[in-house]
């Protein structure tokens, strides 16, 4: 596959932003980084695929001193197509200090719509410090978990529901593997099914398949696919279940946070 299937049409990128700027304008923030999560991020997008714009923002320094409970995260469904979602710097920060693995994923997507390079390259940084492998390995599985079961009592199958319990699969095998976060897209994690001939075959052609614009058509359920997901994700609970968690060190989250108000706020 190539990068192609990350590219989005220049207008729809022209609409994104326009969106982005006005929901920074409306509420009174700034957008530190907004990419795109899901299908097309993946990589197995179908045509009539909507878009998951996901965004990390900053509010005034004022916003963060009430002693009130404040909303960190917004929602927002533009039309049918846009699916924008964003979080505030602290809420990103305090997941990542439990190794959440929607943030890291965030931060590798292919397809970015607004950047700080700066901001990008330094909470990548950071990041590396809060990473856990057992607890990430557990979210994947849960994904995959949650996924299959969707799917293992259906006579007929949508190509892509396969897919979106073969990529948490491969990113806890590739987090059981290497001991480190995974890779976001689908093409990256692939490699680690050349041991497994028949099934890479599979799924190579269910990905094909899903790219097409009748994704949505059902195929029957493929048993051997079927026990491969059911023993990968037994293995690597087992794994996971070996594996220690390491301390983690709030201090470095405060300091981030703090460098990031006094950079683009200017005051703290």
């Amino acid at each position: 596959m190539n990068k192609e299937i990350y590219n989005i049409n220049s207008s729809v990128r022209t609409e994104i932003q326009g969106e982005l700027l006005r929901i920074a304008e409306d509420n009174n923030i700034r957008i530190l980084y907004a990419c795109e999560s899901g299908s097309r991020a993946w990589g197995f997008a179908s045509p009539e695929s909507d878009y998951d714009i996901r965004f990390i923002f900053l509010h005034p320094t004022s916003w963060y001193l009430s002693v009130l409970p404040q909303d960190d995260g917004m929602d927002l469904f533009i039309d049918k197509e846009l699916d924008i979602n964003g979080w505030d710097i602290r809420k990103v920060l305090r997941l990542m200090m439990k190794s959440n693995i929607t943030a890291f994923e965030w931060l590798q997507s292919p397809i970015v719509y607004q950047t700080d390079e700066d901001f990008k390259a330094a909470i990548w940084s950071l990041s590396q410090h809060f990473f856990q492998a057992r607890s990430s390995i557990q979210q994947y599985l849960s994904l995959a978990g949650n996924a299959y079961r969707r799917i293992s009592e259906e006579s007929e199958i949508n190509v892509q529901k396969y897919l979106y319990v073969m990529r948490p699969l491969l990113a806890a095998m590739w987090i059981a593997q290497h001991k480190s976060s995974a890779p976001m897209t689908f093409a990256e994690l692939l490699p680690l099914l050349k041991p497994f001939s028949n099934i890479e075959a599979i799924v190579m052609e269910l990905w094909e398949k899903a790219l097409l614009p009748n994704e949505k058509d059902s195929i029957k359920p493929i048993q051997e696919l079927n026990d491969f997901i059911q023993k990968e994700i037994v293995k690597c609970n087992s794994i996971a279940d070996g594996m220690e968690e390491s301390a983690v060190r709030a201090d470095m989250l405060d300091a981030f946070f703090r460098m990031v108000i006094q950079t683009y706020n200017g005051d703290y």
